[in-house]
């Protein structure tokens, strides 16, 4: 009795599965029937299932996701635009980031020309190679950060922390550097 009732079962399943996808593919043309008269709106023959209910049937969209716009200058960029200009073409030349949490960020070898960083979170950041030309970095946390080899013309550092940065010149920042790298002592004798 278990085995004739599971036979039954799975027979209906093929059949729904069978009859999904004809009521898929089928063509929903207008047709004249439940008493539309000529002149009226035809209406749409509605999907049946196996049991004579009506079924929803779902057409699956195949748009593309559009990409996100490009923002207006000196809009504020989200941590998503930013890291899709950095896997394309690295260019953030002139863009605001001000506030963003880009601790321990791959920006190296960026064009960060004119960037507005102002109270960013880099901590720890890859900023190596980079050019960081009248960047403003006022306020800007880039404690532990990487910015050897980085040109820094005009960048402006005020209240920066610098703690522990590597600075351009391959030298390490001492704690409590802020707006300045200033050098470690020498540790003594």
């Amino acid at each position: 009795m278990i085995l004739y009732r599971a036979s039954v079962i799975l027979a209906g399943m093929a059949l729904v599965a069978a009859t999904a996808g004809t009521v898929a593919a089928q063509d929903h043309t207008p047709y004249e029937g439940n008493g539309a008269s000529a002149g009226q709106p035809a209406e749409t023959a509605p999907d049946m299932g196996v049991d004579g209910a009506e079924m929803v049937v779902k057409k699956k969209s195949h748009k593309k996701a559009q990409p996100d716009p490009e923002p207006l200058p000196g809009q504020k960029l989200t941590l998503k635009q930013v890291m899709n200009i950095v896997k394309s073409t690295r260019n953030l030349a002139g863009r605001n980031l001000s506030g963003l949490n880009l601790v321990g960020m791959d920006l190296s070898k960026c064009n960060l020309k004119g960037i507005d960083l102002k109270h960013a979170d880099l901590e720890r950041a890859d900023l190596g190679e980079s050019n960081l030309e009248r960047a403003d970095l006022t306020g800007a946390n880039l404690k532990r950060a990487n910015l050897r080899l980085s040109g820094m013309t005009g960048a402006k550092l005020e209240n920066a922390n610098l703690s522990g940065a590597i600075w351009k010149d391959g030298r390490v920042c001492a704690p409590a550097s802020v707006g300045q790298c200033r050098e470690s002592a020498a540790p003594s004798p």
